[in-house]
C-alpha cells in the first residue's frame, strides 16, 4: 500500500521578521521603561508586563510549533494542525464525492492562511503557505481544502486510490 505524508510548517521568512520584530519590541519597550517605573507603580507594571511577555512568547511558540499533517492512504485523507488536532480528522473515501489537487487564491478564497471558513462557498481550508492545494468535496457538498507542497506526489497518489473507487 503506498502512502503520501506531508508535514509543513509556518516558515516564511517574512512571518519570522515579524514575529521575532514583534517579541523584541514588546520586551526593549518593557525593558526601556522598567527603570522609569515609581516603586509605587512597580507592582501594576509587572501585572501587566509579565503576562504581555508571556503571551507575546506563546502565540509565537506556538505558530512556530504548529503543523499542518496530511496523509493520504487506502482509508482515505486525513489532515489536521497539530497541536490543535492531536488526531488527524479523515475524510474517508465512501464520504468523499469528489478529490483533485488544484491551485487556488489563499487571499482571495479564504482571506489567508491557517485555518478557515470561506463565506464565499469555497468551505474550510487548512494551509500554510504556497496556493496549491487537496480539494475535498464531500458527498453533502461540503468542502475542504488542504494546501500541499507537493502537488505532483498528492495528485499521483490520489489518482491511484480515487480511480477504483469512482471518486
Amino acid at each position: 500500500m503506498r502512502l503520501f505524508h506531508e508535514s509543513q510548517k509556518f516558515n516564511q521568512v517574512w512571518l519570522v521578521i515579524l514575529m521575532m520584530s514583534t517579541v523584541a519590541i514588546t520586551i526593549g519597550a518593557l525593558a526601556m521603561s522598567y527603570p522609569k517605573v515609581a516603586p509605587s507603580e512597580m507592582t501594576d507594571f509587572l501585572a501587566v508586563s509579565i503576562p504581555t511577555v508571556v503571551l507575546v512568547l506563546t502565540i509565537t511558540v506556538l505558530i512556530f510549533t504548529t503543523r499542518l499533517e496530511t496523509k493520504i492512504d487506502s482509508v482515505g485523507v486525513h489532515y489536521g494542525f497539530w497541536p490543535f488536532q492531536r488526531k488527524l480528522r479523515t475524510a474517508s473515501w465512501h464520504e468523499i464525492q469528489s478529490c483533485r489537487v488544484r491551485k487556488y487564491s489563499p487571499l482571495r478564497e479564504f482571506g489567508g492562511w491557517g485555518y478557515k471558513f470561506s463565506l464565499s462557498g469555497h468551505g474550510k481550508v487548512y494551509n500554510t503557505k504556497g496556493n496549491m492545494g487537496i480539494q475535498i468535496v464531500f458527498n453533502s457538498g461540503k468542502k475542504t481544502l488542504v494546501g500541499t507542497q507537493k502537488p505532483e506526489e498528492a495528485r499521483q497518489i490520489l489518482e491511484r486510490f480515487t480511480k477504483n473507487k469512482n471518486v
